[in-house]
């Protein structure tokens, strides 16, 4: 950890899942901030797993397949057997760099990654790049999602199956004396909207709010959960990934 990078003095709470906040720690601690994590979500099966299993089954039907998350991209190929994933014939659509980078590692190529990566922009410039009238699409992510990208592709005339593949959760982990931990706490990243679900299952906002805290979010989806759940949002990402969360809070300094 640098003693005297950008970050220097400041302790960031960091909310993701055990997994997803490595990759965060390692960033911010190499910028000299001190990391401090609270896994506020938890990835579990589906409530209903009978849609991705028929989709699994059909795969070889889709013209398109949908990741908005690396986990959707992680636990769909988990399901998948030898014999399916020898019958894909569709094309890949990705919300972000990350997302399409898990595809790749899969042995796939990824046709489209919007420009903004945001799940509305994906649907957005599918439906201006493609011709997705009668086209099959598969959106293969979490249940706890917002439909609005299914109905912009809809309404293009696109045929779209929603099989979730997995479902996150709110994870609560702070007992009275864990409450210590925001008292030395600058600022709190959050990625998504489960996220939020999670740190307020946590914390009320009224506490967060009271403290000498910045609240920063990767994306408006997020900042909108935040803010209708009563969460003051210093800052929000112009660029929607862990990279550009970080840039932004290096930016509006301490």
């Amino acid at each position: 950890m640098s003693s005297n990078g950008t970050l220097s003095g400041r302790t960031i709470l960091i909310t993701r899942t055990d997994e997803g906040n490595i990759s965060e720690r390692e960033k911010l601690e190499n910028l000299g901030a001190t990391v401090r994590e609270l896994p506020t979500i938890e990835l579990g099966p589906p409530t209903d797993t009978s849609l991705i299993d028929k989709a699994i089954k059909e795969v070889s039907s889709f013209d398109w397949i949908v990741f908005t998350s690396t986990n959707g991209v992680k636990t769909f190929f988990a399901r998948l057997g030898v014999q399916e994933r020898g019958c894909i014939k569709a094309k890949f659509a990705c919300v972000g760099p990350l997302t399409q980078n898990a595809v790749i590692a899969q042995g796939f190529d990824v046709s489209l990654v919007p420009k903004e990566f945001l799940t509305k922009c994906l649907g957005m410039e599918m439906v201006q790049k493609c011709n997705l009238q009668g086209a099959k699409v598969l959106l293969a992510r979490s249940e706890n999602a917002n439909p609005e990208i299914a109905l912009i592709l809809r309404n293009a005339g696109a045929i779209v199956v929603e099989a979730p593949v997995y479902k996150a959760s709110s994870l609560k982990r702070i007992d009275p004396i864990g409450r210590e931990l925001l008292k030395e706490v600058t600022d709190i990243t959050l990625t998504s909207p489960s996220t939020v679900d999670g740190l307020l299952s946590n914390f009320s906002a009224e506490v967060l709010n009271s403290i000498n805290v910045k609240v920063h979010c990767i994306g408006p989806v997020t900042a909108d959960r935040a803010i209708s759940a009563g969460l003051k949002v210093s800052s929000t990402a112009k660029v929607h990934t862990i990279d550009g969360l970080i840039d932004t809070i290096e930016n509006i300094g301490d």
